[in-house]
């Protein structure tokens, strides 16, 4: 229990919301960035993959601070939410619901929506158990190789394109995916706020650069599964 002893410390909290937060704003757009190399073809995107996994201990260590920083956001989320409920007087609520931005009042919510995409995400694509079928290896021959050596590693471009030609699969990522723009917009302004970044003349820059990188991560995955039902990706699989 001592672990979550920042607990008791309001500003301990925060400040554990905001770092463990930025990680994972980094992390979605650095996933972004790697799920739009589908666009660049079959090989290119199953390259990335296999550097991924080519990088051993170090793709562990990076997968365990992100699932730290995923379980420690989320405790410390809900404990920062409790208290706010605790502190704020009856009167005032109307008022404040009013107020608040849409993102800000449901951020707890679309945590949790997040939450459960996340977990079928990792279900769908790493873990590979909710459509194993679609799983293939790839034999390919390295561009520098010396030989006629044939190398096997996991065709991820025919997995996208087999899950997201289903229509059903589609929309829960694109539905999921919207969830995380709304989530994403209103957390990176909490992140600035609560390290102090929150003055007047200056904010609302925050708040409009925020909401442009929620809509373009949004914009950027949704279209995947769109290209694919309409053949634009993977037309031939």
């Amino acid at each position: 229990m001592g672990f979550f002893s920042y607990l008791r410390s309001s500003i301990l909290s925060k400040i554990v919301m905001a770092i463990t937060g930025a990680i994972l704003v980094l992390y979605v757009i650095v996933h972004t960035a790697g799920n739009l190399l589908i666009y660049f073809g079959k090989d290119t995107l199953n390259s990335y993959s296999a550097f991924l996994h080519s990088l051993g201990p170090i793709l562990w260590i990076i997968r365990v601070v992100l699932i730290l920083s995923a379980i420690l956001h989320i405790i410390t989320s809900i404990k920062l939410k409790f208290e706010n409920w605790g502190a704020k007087p009856t009167k005032y609520a109307v008022k404040k619901y009013l107020k608040a931005k849409f993102s800000s009042r449901t951020m707890i919510w679309t945590g949790l929506m997040v939450l459960c995409f996340v977990v079928y995400h990792l279900l769908h694509f790493t873990f590979r158990t909710t459509n194993p079928q679609h799983y293939y290896p790839e034999f390919y021959q390295p561009h520098n190789a010396v030989s006629s050596v044939i190398l096997e590693r996991f065709d991820v471009y025919r997995m996208v394109v087999l899950g997201f030609k289903n229509p059903l699969i589609s929309l829960v990522y694109i539905v999921g995916v919207i969830i995380v723009g709304f989530h994403l917009d209103h957390a990176i302004q909490s992140m600035f706020q609560t390290l102090g970044y929150n003055q007047k003349h200056y904010f609302p820059t925050i708040q409009k650069c925020s909401t442009g990188l929620a809509i373009i991560i949004v914009i950027c995955l949704i279209s995947i599964p769109i290209s694919i039902l309409l053949g634009l990706v993977g037309g031939g699989i």
